[in-house]
């Protein structure tokens, strides 16, 4: 499993959501990693991690930047969160490691898709507000 690298096309040009973006694919690749050698190190990780927690807390941030810039689409925005947290739901409960390394290569693969095709959608209005 090749790790996923961080472009900079992925950028959204704000702090702290090009930071949580980043960091949760760093999770996605050491998680991969991990999981290629020893599937039970995966899980551990990913439980210390508390992938769910992380998840909530970056929609929050997104979804208050939403607020702040009036963001036209955000209803969208949010049921595609809603969709990344059924994609990584998976990975909490698989009883085999075959489903564990299915899931997360769906749950990878579903966030770097969520940050190309609905993350940068909202680029546009932080660069307006940014006077930009």
């Amino acid at each position: 499993m090749r790790p996923v690298p961080w472009l900079v096309s992925f950028g959204i040009d704000e702090g702290q959501i090009d930071a949580e973006h980043r960091s949760m694919i760093n999770l996605c690749n050491e998680l991969c990693f991990a999981a290629a050698t020893d599937p039970s190190q995966a899980r551990h990780k990913l439980a210390q991690e508390d992938v769910a927690a992380l998840l909530a807390h970056h929609f929050s941030t997104e979804e208050r930047v939403f607020d702040d810039i009036a963001f036209p689409d955000s209803h969208l925005h949010r049921r595609e969160h809603d969709h990344l947290r059924r994609l990584v739901s998976p990975l909490l409960s698989a009883p085999h490691e075959t489903q564990f390394l299915g899931a997360l290569l769906h749950a990878r693969t579903g966030l770097v898709e969520h940050i190309i095709r609905h993350d940068l959608g909202f680029k546009s209005h932080l660069l307006h507000r940014d006077g930009r």
